[in-house]
């Protein structure tokens, strides 16, 4: 699962506005070093919702799809609660995140190039807590469809990850 995690750079991440209604936004993540606790880091700005959302509730849900060979099938995907904190746009370990490959680095680039005409560029650092769940992780489509109910998994964090 961790390498399923590793290799995407999408996901979706889910917050609550003060009321508690949910609000979902698509998001382009990176990944802490394997040696260091599992965290993904967001680049964002600090006045979008999802900040506020955190500043006020910091638990949140986090849903990585990975696709499937055969586009027709739904992809599979991995899926865990966490608690998100908000870093400021000088973090390290958020920085070193996304220069770790070309893709970030101009994500990075391209967030920085929107905050210079206006705004204040900060990172959303997400934690899972211990158990990671997935649906269809190392199975094929077609094993997915022979046994669904295999297709559901759960893997709990080892301590310090």
């Amino acid at each position: 699962m961790d390498r399923a995690v590793r290799r995407r750079t999408f996901g979706t991440l889910s917050t609550m506005d003060r009321r508690g209604a949910p609000h979902a936004t698509a998001v382009i993540y990176a990944v802490s070093p394997p040696d260091q606790p599992l965290t993904l880091f967001v680049t964002t700005r600090s006045t979008t919702a999802k900040v506020h959302h955190i500043r006020e509730h910091p638990e949140v849900a986090f849903v990585i799809p990975v696709p499937h060979r055969l586009p027709v099938f739904p992809p599979s995907a991995v899926q865990f609660q966490g608690l998100a904190t908000i870093l400021e746009a000088n973090d390290t370990a958020a920085i070193g995140a996304f220069q770790k490959s070309w893709f970030h680095r101009r994500i990075l680039a391209a967030e920085q190039r929107i905050v210079s005409q206006g705004g204040q560029m900060c990172f959303i650092a997400i934690q899972p807590n211990k158990t990671i769940f997935s649906y269809g992780i190392g199975l094929s489509a077609l094993d997915i469809l022979r046994r669904p109910r295999q297709a559901a998994g759960r893997t709990q964090l080892p301590a310090g990850r």
